[in-house]
């Protein structure tokens, strides 16, 4: 197996913008080191639009994403979760890593190794599994209520009118709900996906109990983040913030979490997203970062 301190997946869909995405990768390679660091980037353009990513970043593999559109009954949100496990499947299989970032197309790196930071923090939590935003959004605000929303579609997505048509799907859910819920989880519970860390342990746990290859989840019409954040706590480990002190993750589901001289000011290292409805939001932001980091080439 290939060593390295941080693996980082990166879901790429045909909606990507192919400079924005060399741009977020060009953040984290400054930030985290190429050394120090792989990327795995899966493409899901459904063209192969990213296979020559690895011409320009050496430490960038790419994986094809399974195809999905063409089987029945399966939903959008369903089969990108379906191509989130297998990623992490993959990667597990063939990487050994201390952390593992799970990072979106509209997130960037503007700060030193948030690796290490969230490395010192598990090192004294060994019953976490996730950090991200967890009940706390990048600007501070409680993600408690939007949590609950996501509970609610959870249970309704396993109630005995769905099983009619999806009984496996529903099966599988009551299944795992019930485990999670063993291990102190509260339905909706979740790290916002833009931006979030794994401990290669609990990767490992999900995957000896078959987690990573639970393809009827195609069906299913929940957030992939959402069910991410199931599989963890079933397999035993919890999900958290980092403490609010040392918060280098500033992470919101919609729009920039705060300006960005008060990012850096604030000492945040990921910021998402960084798109908005204003067009002009994600071009500028992008500029300000990579000028900071044209000021000192590595």
């Amino acid at each position: 197996m290939i060593q390295t301190r941080c693996m980082v997946l990166v879901p790429a869909g045909p909606a990507t913008v192919p400079e924005y995405l060399d741009d977020t990768l060009e953040s984290i390679n400054y930030h985290v080191g190429r050394a120090n660091c792989i990327i795995a980037v899966v493409d899901d353009s459904r063209t192969r639009r990213f296979a020559r990513l690895g011409d320009v970043f050496p430490n960038v593999v790419v994986l094809e994403a399974a195809d999905y559109d063409e089987r029945a009954e399966c939903g959008t949100r369903g089969a990108l979760f379906c191509k989130v496990i297998q990623a992490l499947k993959h990667v597990s299989q063939h990487y050994r890593f201390d952390l593992l970032l799970r990072m979106d197309t509209d997130a960037l790196m503007i700060g030193d190794a948030p690796d290490e930071d969230v490395l010192r923090f598990v090192r004294s939590r060994p019953d976490v599994g996730m950090v991200g935003a967890f009940r706390r959004r990048g600007d501070g605000q409680d993600k408690t209520q939007p949590m609950a929303l996501k509970g609610q579609e959870l249970t309704d997505e396993m109630r005995l009118r769905r099983g009619l048509r999806n009984p496996r799907l529903v099966w599988t859910l009551r299944t795992l709900v019930k485990t999670a819920e063993g291990h102190g989880y509260t339905r909706g519970d979740m790290c916002t996906g833009g931006a979030c860390f794994f401990v290669p342990k609990a990767i490992a746990a999900m995957h000896a109990r078959g987690f990573l290859d639970l393809d009827v989840f195609r069906r299913s019409q929940m957030m992939d983040d959402a069910l991410i954040g199931l599989l963890c706590c079933a397999a035993g480990y919890c999900l958290t913030d980092l403490p609010e002190d040392n918060d280098v993750l500033a992470i919101n589901w919609r729009g920039l979490p705060m300006p960005a001289d008060m990012l850096l000011a604030k000492g945040k290292k990921i910021v998402h997203p960084i798109n908005d409805a204003d067009q002009t939001v994600e071009p500028a932001i992008r500029a300000y970062f990579r000028e900071r980091r044209q000021r000192v080439i590595r």
